[in-house]
């Protein structure tokens, strides 16, 4: 249960940061896995920001 808690926290805190930062800190990564990992973490939080934004019900294609 522990480790379920550990990445809950991980994708509230994801979903939180400005996704520039996000991006740069993926960009800026030397490690070729932290590069992976951190571009997955900014997909991840840029999903979550797209579907808030598309069931808004002012928001028109």
């Amino acid at each position: 249960m522990t480790n379920k808690n550990i990445f809950e926290q991980l994708f509230l805190k994801a979903e939180q940061t400005n996704l520039q930062v996000l991006m740069d800190n993926a960009l800026n990564e030397k490690g070729p896995y932290k590069k992976k990992v951190l571009h997955a973490i900014y997909t991840y939080a840029l999903d979550k920001k797209q579907d808030e934004l598309l069931k808004n019900k002012e928001f028109v294609i």
